[in-house]
């Protein structure tokens, strides 16, 4: 179990840290009292990780979102495993074989694993797990070409896909495509499930205070053997300058994220390591709702579209530490991004032109809702700033994290806003699938897009195993969002971690995967 004293007294002095922090650090020793381990402490078997923001669930099927995913991976084991680098390796799988016509794949799955419970994992499991999450529409973005899973005997799974589809073992390797445990789901149902969780990770599932905290311990039983450290808690502190402080401070042990604005001062600490890597999988975006709403109005996206300077906004929000980005596509998918591809330049003067065209002379004001955590609130100001050159007042309305992607995911109940697309895969496919197919309106396709043509050309692409085939048909998809503009891509960021300098195997991730069980405390 997680150590309480110490995990409660960062979260209390969360909101001291952010206007008295020295008076803060004054009184550290008398916040550790009755025994509570300090996080200096020689002799360490538990963990404070901190994340920017709340999950919305501990379930592989539910999730929709990358912190999410940073839990699941700690209480879940994927078929294929992917590293923290990115590198496809077995995982409850040792050994897979695709097909010849590319249609199928057939798993031997790893003998002797154990579920949370004490259960034996079976191919079973493995059967129902995977279509349990086929037929989820949380998991569609990596699910969508797999038609479903049957056991070939005891030890062998085959998985089924509506046709070839070049990205489906990246897709397997996806948290969304985690193994539960069949009993635990069929006896407490889905909704228990979420509240008693049962996986082969490495951590069992304690605990979820909504806004606060995820509690995990080890599973001395884990397949790979036991975690080297025992207690985990995933603190929540959407605060990043104070997390900065609680590392500084050695109240926290990792920061995931880190605000670059703090990043010269953790670089400069003798107690904290900042790591860093160019994170081109997570590209920021301008997304509109392109069927309700002013922006239901082409001449106003394109309005938005010509106000926007990417260079302003990695330098005023990323201080530098980003890149702009034209295409549609991750830089990420080597095969694919064009670096010089442009979408629209900078032009005042005809933005203002096409505000006048679609009847808005005098400017127009619009709320731009946001998740409220400063990853998009510091871009979204600029982009503010940029948009009042043309007339477009953009109001923020600043939302809790849960709230926002059931707004924006679900219910499309937005104009505009700014937020990031995650690639999981390396593939065009994943962006432009799950982000522009009309099958995923009112999922991850909050653009409430639909262009037939575009619906055509994404299907022939995701079936297609010829590269310059599909090279050809995501070009022509990116000359199609430039041309409808459903949403604007803006830049990239780096992906970074700053954590106790005496922690051993913490790596920043451009795919944000971080697995504590590769950590441990030196000696």
């Amino acid at each position: 179990m997680e150590h309480p004293c110490r995990a409660m007294t960062v979260m209390k002095r969360m909101v001291l840290l952010r206007a008295i922090a020295a008076f803060v650090i004054g009184l550290c020793s008398l916040f550790y009292a009755d025994g509570a381990i300090s996080a200096a402490g020689a002799e360490r078997n538990d963990l404070i990780f901190s994340i920017n923001a709340d999950i919305v669930a501990v379930d592989p099927a539910a999730q929709r979102d990358t912190v999410t995913g940073i839990i699941i991976s700690q209480i879940y084991d994927t078929l294929i495993h992917k590293t923290s680098s990115g590198k496809l390796e077995p995982g409850l799988a040792t050994e897979w074989k695709v097909a010849d016509d590319g249609r199928s794949i057939v798993f031997a799955i790893r003998q002797g694993v154990k579920f949370h419970n004490g259960d034996t994992m079976t191919a079973d499991d493995v059967v129902f797990s995977l279509n349990r999450a086929i037929k989820s529409s949380l998991t569609s973005n990596v699910s969508s070409m797999m038609d479903g899973a049957s056991a070939v005997d005891d030890t062998h799974v085959k998985l089924s896909l509506k046709d070839q589809f070049a990205p489906a073992l990246e897709c397997v390797a996806a948290t969304g495509l985690s193994i539960v445990s069949r009993r635990a789901v069929e006896e407490l149902g889905d909704d228990g499930f979420r509240k008693q969780p049962v996986g082969t990770g490495p951590y069992k599932f304690v605990s979820w205070k909504g806004g606060d905290r995820i509690v995990t311990t080890s599973f001395d039983d884990h397949w790979r053997g036991k975690p080297s450290i025992k207690d985990v808690t995933f603190l929540i502190m959407t605060d990043k300058s104070t997390a900065a402080i609680a590392l500084q401070n050695d109240e926290i042990d990792v920061l995931y994220d880190p605000a670059n604005t703090d990043k010269q001062t953790l670089t400069g600490l003798p107690n904290v390591t900042y790591s860093e890597i160019d994170s081109a999988a997570l590209i920021y975006i301008i997304s509109f709702n392109s069927k309700k709403g002013v922006f239901a109005d082409r001449r106003l996206r394109e309005a938005v579209a010509l106000a926007i300077k990417r260079s302003d906004i990695v330098e005023g929000a990323l201080e530098g530490n980003g890149s702009p980005v034209e295409m549609p596509i991750s830089p990420t998918c080597a095969d694919f991004y064009d670096a010089s591809y442009k979408f629209y330049p900078q032009d005042i003067d005809r933005a203002k032109e096409l505000m006048k065209e679609a009847g808005y002379p005098d400017g127009l004001t619009v709320p731009i809702k946001l998740n409220q955590s400063s990853l998009y609130t510091k871009p979204a100001e600029v982009v503010q700033a940029q948009l009042r050159k043309i007339g477009i007042n953009a109001e923020f309305e600043l939302m809790e994290r849960a709230t926002y992607l059931s707004e924006i995911y679900e219910d499309m109940n937005y104009e505009i806003t700014l937020y990031m697309f995650s690639t999981i895969y390396d593939d065009p496919d994943y962006i432009f699938y799950g982000r522009l197919h009309s099958s995923n309106i009112g999922n991850t396709n909050y653009a409430n897009y639909s262009n037939p043509k575009v619906d055509d050309m994404i299907m022939r692409a995701r079936s297609s195993n010829n590269l310059d085939e599909r090279v050809k048909l995501y070009r022509e998809t990116s000359d199609s969002v430039k041309e409808d503009i459903p949403f604007i891509p803006l830049m990239t960021s780096k992906s970074a971690i700053a954590f106790n300098s005496k922690l051993r195997g913490v790596e920043p991730s451009a795919g944000n995967l971080f697995y504590v069980y590769d950590y441990s405390w030196a000696e």
